[in-house]
């Protein structure tokens, strides 16, 4: 049976959320009947990592959407490979694979990872399909004009054997009492994170709590500063970026994720792959993630007052975190596993590939 050939590219040269999932998609799909080249940034890191991926990585310089020394190579990489579906990740790739696809007449397949607002829908509906990340993400395109029948959704996997429940070290690792309730959260420290939201909470709860964050950015100063103007140092710890957070999430006996803007929630899914109950604020993919008073708590985005009252509720009733936690594991399970993204992504693929 003749492979499926598939160039993903991707321009940005982080190691985030998107990328991650990428190269989880990329490593579990069946190599019997697809063949995976991924085109990056030669000083990215995704290129550093790329023994980590199972796929050809071709390091490329893409400048910026009409790079034509980048179109010139993407050509020559579609015709030496014989490549069927070119699949795209950002705003400039997205524009490079879609011109490269007209110029090679190849299917073009281009993911919606983000829920920041678009400019313009040009690049979304000169692809063949568009796969957003959560059904928020496919009706925000719809609205703005993304052709209906181009789109489609696909949920972000999780590695449920990474992120797992068991026991995590942050206890010992951070010398607290067996009866103190750990409140955790893993984001990027920005403004849209809102981590302000949670410490402002937290300083005006006075159980035996203890918040972990877990992550850098360019909040960190702001975060910190807030944290001595609350004079709670002593309840919070900054960990900074880790690369064991998966060690990390079991020893959470509540995850917050106080977004204003979020496309899905991966931090959410991991976190309750681990069992644990989470509580996040009612935006973008965040409630496909939380079923409300059943795998965790939503509250109103900003709403200190509503977060706390959540935060109080399951801070009190264990037996009501453990239900929650149970509930959050199955739905995982169920709808955010990798093995459901991958068999509706080589679905797809091999729809256009007829």
């Amino acid at each position: 049976m003749k492979k499926i050939k598939i160039l993903e590219m991707e321009i940005s040269k982080g190691w985030g959320g998107q990328e991650k999932r990428t190269v989880r998609l990329i490593n579990n799909m069946d190599k019997n009947r697809f063949e995976l080249f991924y085109a990056v940034q030669p000083d990215s890191k995704l290129y550093e990592n790329r023994s980590k991926i199972d796929a050809k990585v071709i390091p490329l310089k893409m400048k910026q959407s009409y790079d034509i020394k980048a179109i010139f190579h993407l050509c020559k990489i579609v015709k030496k490979y014989n490549i069927d579906i070119i699949s795209t990740h950002s705003g400039k790739d997205a524009w490079l694979g879609s011109i490269v696809g007209k110029i090679t007449n190849k299917k073009v397949v281009r993911t919606r990872h983000l829920q920041t607002p678009i400019n313009s829908t040009v690049s979304y509906n000169l692809s063949t399909k568009v796969v957003a990340v959560s059904k928020q993400v496919e009706n925000y395109l719809k609205e703005k004009g993304v052709k209906k029948d181009k789109l489609t959704t696909i949920y972000t996997g999780i590695d449920t054997e990474k992120f797992k429940p068991g026991n995590g070290i942050l206890k010992k690792e951070l010398n607290l009492d067996e009866n103190s309730i750990i409140i955790g959260i893993v984001a990027v420290l920005r403004n849209a994170k809102r981590h302000k939201d949670l410490l402002e909470a937290v300083s005006q709860i006075d159980d035996n709590i203890h918040l972990v964050i877990v992550g850098d950015g360019p909040q960190e100063q702001n975060i910190k500063k807030i944290i001595l103007e609350k004079n709670i140092s002593e309840k919070v710890t900054m960990l900074g970026h880790r690369e064991d957070v998966e060690k990390i999430l079991p020893d959470f006996d509540i995850f917050v994720l106080p977004s204003n803007m979020e496309a899905l929630g991966t931090s959410i899914l991991e976190a309750s792959s681990c069992k644990v109950p989470c509580i996040g604020s009612r935006v973008g993919g965040i409630p496909e993630c939380i079923i409300d008073n059943k795998t965790g708590f939503l509250f109103e985005n900003q709403n200190i007052d509503d977060l706390k009252t959540k935060l109080n509720i399951l801070i009190k009733d264990k037996n009501k975190r453990e239900e929650f936690a149970k509930s959050a594991r199955e739905l995982v399970l169920k709808n955010f596993s990798v093995s459901s993204m991958v068999k509706n992504t080589q679905q797809l693929y091999e729809s256009l590939a007829r």
